[in-house]
Formats: C-alpha cells, sequence, structure tokens
C-alpha cells in the first residue's frame, strides 16, 4: 500500500474514532434533561454512560477475534452500521428502556472503532514514529469528547435532549460513505472461532462488578455480592483464557510487566478523564445553575489542554522516553484535582475551571505516552493482542470511574443537603467528594509511574552502554 493510500485510510479512522469517541460524552449535558423528560433518576439516567462504557469494553475483546477473521474493510462497515442504527433509534426512543437500548448499540461501534484504529496505526505508521502517531489518535479519541458536550449542548438548548443524536447520526453517514472509497484491507486474517462462552463470562463479570460500583454508596451489601460474583467470574474469563486453545482475548502481553504496569497506568489516567467528563457537566448544572449549552463550552476548555498534552507527550517520548514525562503527568493530575476540591465550595466557576484544566493536562500528557510504552514493550505479532488488552482497560476503567464518583457525588450531596446545607453547597460538597476519592486513585498512578519510568531509564542507560562498549 502506498504512503498517500495508508494516510487517507488512516484520515477516515481518525475520523470514525474521533466520531464514536464524540458519541460517549454527549449524553453527558443532557442527563438532567433525559431524568426529567423520561421520569428516571440521576443515578438511572447515568447507565446511558456506565452502560455505554460497559458494552464498548465487551465489545473490544471481541474486536481481537474479528481483527483475526475478517478483512478491515468490512469491521469497518460493521462500525458504522451499528452507529448509524444506534444514534437513528435513540433520536426516535420514546421510553428510556428504549433509549438505552439503542444506546448500547451505539457502544458496539465505539467498541469496534477505539482497538481497529489503533492496530491500524501499528501496521501502517513507520516504526520510529509510532508514538506520534497514537498521540493523534489519542487526541481523536479526546477530541471527541471535548466536542461533544459542546455541540450537544447547543442541540439540547435548540431541540431538546433528542437533539444530541443529530450529529453523530450525520457524521457516522458521510464516514461510511468516504469508509467506501479509501478503507483498504491491510493485515492478514487466519482461520478463528468466537469461544461464546468467553464471551459470557466477560460481559457477566464486567456489568456485576460495574453495577457493584454504582452500589457503594447507597446499598453495601448488594455492592459487595455483585462485585464479589464479578471479581469470581472475571477470573474464571482469565483462567479460561489461558487454559483454551483459541482465547477471546489472546492475555500473552501481560506476561510482559512493562507491558502490564503501563496498562494499568492508562487506565487510572482514564478513569480521570472520564469522570471528570461526567462530574464537571453535574457540577456546572448543578451547583452554579449553567444551561446546557455553557456547560459544553466549560468543558471544552479542560478537554483541549488534554489534547495539547497528548501531543506533546507523544513527541516527548519519541525523543527522550518515559522520564520524567510519565510522573510529571500523574503529578500534574493530582495538583488539578487538589485544586478543583479546595475550590468547589467558592462556585467560582473560573477557579474551578482552572482546576479541571490542570487535571486534564496532566491526563494528556500520561495517556498516549503509555500506550505507546506498553505497546513498544510487545513484538509486532502480539501488537494486536496488545491493543486490545489496552482497549480493554481504557472502557473498564471509564465504567467504573464514573459510577463509582456518580454515586459518591449523588450520597456525599444528599447527606450535605439533609443535613441543612443549600441545593447548590450541597452539589459542591457531593463533587468535592468525589473528587477526593480520584485523588486517592491518582497516587497509586503517580507512584506507579515513578516505579516505571525509573526502572526504564535505568534499562535505557544500561543499553546505551552497551552500545557504546560494544563500539570501542
Amino acid at each position: 500500500m502506498s504512503k498517500k493510500n495508508a494516510m487517507s485510510m488512516l484520515v477516515v479512522l481518525f475520523a470514525a474514532s474521533f466520531t464514536a469517541a464524540f458519541n460517549e460524552n454527549i449524553i453527558n449535558v443532557g442527563l438532567s434533561d433525559v431524568s426529567a423528560d423520561l421520569g428516571v433518576s440521576t443515578v438511572t439516567a447515568n447507565w446511558l454512560v456506565t452502560g455505554y462504557m460497559i458494552v464498548t469494553a465487551i465489545v473490544v475483546t471481541v474486536v481481537g477475534f474479528l481483527l483475526k477473521r475478517l478483512p478491515l474493510r468490512r469491521i469497518f462497515l460493521l462500525g458504522a452500521g451499528v452507529l448509524v442504527v444506534g444514534s437513528a433509534g435513540a433520536l426516535v426512543a420514546p421510553t428510556f428502556e428504549v433509549l438505552l437500548a439503542f444506546r448500547l448499540l451505539q457502544a458496539v461501534g465505539t467498541g469496534i472503532f477505539t482497538p481497529t484504529m489503533m492496530n491500524t496505526v501499528l501496521l501502517v505508521a513507520p516504526r520510529d514514529r509510532i508514538g506520534t502517531y497514537m498521540s493523534i489518535g489519542s487526541c481523536c479519541i479526546t477530541f471527541g469528547p471535548a466536542f461533544g458536550p459542546v455541540i450537544s449542548g447547543l442541540m439540547v438548548t435548540l431541540m431538546g435532549w433528542r437533539g444530541m443524536f443529530v450529529v453523530p447520526l450525520a457524521a457516522m453517514v458521510a464516514i461510511a460513505i468516504a469508509g467506501l472509497v479509501l478503507v483498504r484491507n491491510v493485515g492478514e486474517q487466519t482461520e478463528a472461532s468466537l469461544d461464546v462462552v468467553s464471551l459470557v463470562l466477560s460481559a457477566v463479570g464486567l456489568t456485576a462488578f460495574v453495577y457493584g460500583i454504582s452500589e457503594v454508596t447507597t446499598n453495601l451489601m448488594v455492592a459487595a455480592v455483585c462485585m464479589g460474583l464479578g471479581v469470581a467470574v472475571i477470573v474464571a474469563f482469565v483462567v479460561r483464557q489461558l487454559r483454551i486453545e483459541s482465547p477471546l482475548m489472546n492475555l500473552a502481553p501481560m506476561r510482559s510487566r512493562r507491558f502490564s504496569c503501563a496498562c494499568l497506568m492508562l487506565a487510572v489516567a482514564m478513569m480521570m478523564t472520564f469522570s471528570m467528563s461526567v462530574l464537571l457537566p453535574l457540577y456546572f448544572e448543578g451547583a452554579l445553575g449553567a444551561n446546557a449549552l455553557v456547560v459544553g463550552l466549560l468543558v471544552l476548555v479542560p478537554v483541549l489542554a488534554q489534547a495539547a498534552g497528548a501531543l506533546i507527550g507523544g513527541r516527548v517520548i519519541d525523543s527522550v522516553g518515559d522520564w520524567p514525562l510519565l510522573p510529571v503527568g500523574f503529578i500534574t493530575i493530582l495538583v488539578g484535582l487538589i485544586a478543583c476540591v479546595m475550590v468547589s465550595s467558592t462556585l467560582s466557576v473560573i477557579l474551578v475551571e482552572v482546576g479541571a484544566v490542570i487535571c486534564f493536562l496532566g491526563v494528556g500528557l500520561c495517556m498516549s505516552p503509555s500506550q505507546t510504552s506498553g505497546l513498544s514493550a510487545l513484538t509486532r505479532e502480539m501488537n494486536p493482542f496488545g491493543v486490545g488488552i489496552m482497549s480493554t482497560f481504557i472502557q473498564v476503567a471509564a465504567a467504573i470511574g464514573p459510577s463509582l464518583f456518580v454515586g459518591v457525588l449523588s450520597s456525599s450531596a444528599a447527606a450535605a443537603a439533609s443535613a441543612g446545607a443549600s441545593a447548590q453547597l450541597a452539589e459542591a460538597s457531593g463533587f468535592s467528594s468525589a473528587l477526593m476519592v480520584a485523588a486517592v486513585i491518582d497516587v497509586a498512578g503517580v507512584v506507579l509511574s515513578l516505579v516505571y519510568s525509573l526502572v526504564s531509564r535505568k534499562r535505557h542507560a544500561q543499553r546505551r552502554a552497551c552500545i557504546a562498549r560494544g563500539a570501542k
């Protein structure tokens, strides 16, 4: 394939990934409207976010099988088709249950596009520029959520919450038409069988665990049972993958400590960005009374900072490696979270916005570098499996984070309100409590990134020393 054709194809896949990521966050600024119009609670309405992430994570585990069995062009059209149908159905859904069903169908398309784009980058991008190309892909995944709240906020303001689905529907139709012309088949297909038992185990395990997380602040007994069941089923899934001849997800890359640690760092970073993308709209609407369009504009600035951080991070890791980029990124996230906690009770848009910008910038600095560093530890043959595992970590983090933090926000806000706080201050208290939990989780990311990058730095120094001795 010529360089021109490869780049044209990547542009289409980047656009598809952008639209899929855009679709993830469009619902955030409309949760309050959906809740009021369809008569469900905020926690129930949040399943339009959480359920979306769970289905995306489940589908990601299947994409490795699809990439082995089906040509790229067919996978692309499958993803585009389900996103179009899901968006059209959500646009006219009469009840919350129907809306949720079509929203989950949209999630199937997102689960297909993200790992497919990343795997294609690894196949066609120059080896010495993978970091840069991966950062472009990460920016597409980041810019999507950045513009999602703005565009959907405008559509909600003009047309009501159903207007949120007009833009992704039109965009995906256009991208599908472009893909018919520009997307070519790359890589080789092999005979592969889908292990249905593994698929069921992944679906049950993830759903039970995430549901348990969402119930932690309201029903601890139910939460413990569901989380325990989820963990047990996920362990069974992992054991099965190691024992069967054709696993749904090849876990061989996890034998690399460098890769597995990178997956954990990526999960922490993605938990921060997806959670903040849900928490900020709830804070701006509940504590400050902003409308959907204003909320979208307020969320846009921090996520653009994340995109800038991702571009910087991709270039830095190509040039100098992991140190000190990764620890700086996680420490920056921590600073931003603490800043938001300290100023949330002031109900100041500017101060909270500054804290959010710092947090999202930190996510950008460590998100794509974590991906690049982890995947560079694998052989070219293992890259598709590594992409699938990383994509699963991303979506699981995206499902767990909002469920946990929205639950903390809701319970803390209710407690503050019952203690006599005003509605605005109660919402601010819930927001602050959720971010304190996020800060504790990010501390683990700081420690892990310090150890990881120091070991990586030592390894690179030893390698340079060996090369120098060989030259002499």
